[in-house]
């Protein structure tokens, strides 16, 4: 049997612990060690005198500049509640594929941060 692991992340409030374990996981497994990483999948890592501080900005404006809104207007709050939208007939039709990888990628972000969640998707 063969386990392959392309990204481990370990997090402790202890050095001394988690060089343990790195040690232990190098001898059964053929591993590289990184040291601090500051991007992983999506979240930012940044540390300081009072702790870790996880953040998505670069994911979220990744997702802006993929979509091409990088030059929209934000809103604080989401849209009203039971607003009927409607199509405008002289608009171009939404690409299918384009529509899926937004919403997968908004899903992604809400699913690590569930505070984005609401203002996203409500």
């Amino acid at each position: 049997m063969c386990l392959y692991v392309d990204n481990l992340l370990v997090t402790d409030s202890s050095e001394a612990d988690i060089s343990e374990f790195k040690k232990e996981m190098m001898t059964k497994f053929d591993m590289a060690d990184l040291g601090h990483i500051p991007y992983f999948l999506g979240i930012e890592f940044h540390r300081s005198s009072r702790g870790l501080l996880m953040h998505q900005r670069r994911y979220a404006e990744e997702i802006l500049q993929r979509f091409e809104m990088e030059n929209y207007n934000h809103a604080v709050t989401p849209a009203e509640t039971r607003l009927k939208l409607s199509k405008d007939d002289e608009q171009n039709d939404v690409d299918p594929t384009q529509n899926i990888r937004l919403i997968g990628s908004l899903r992604y972000l809400c699913y690590i941060r569930q505070d984005h969640a609401y203002s996203t998707l409500e």
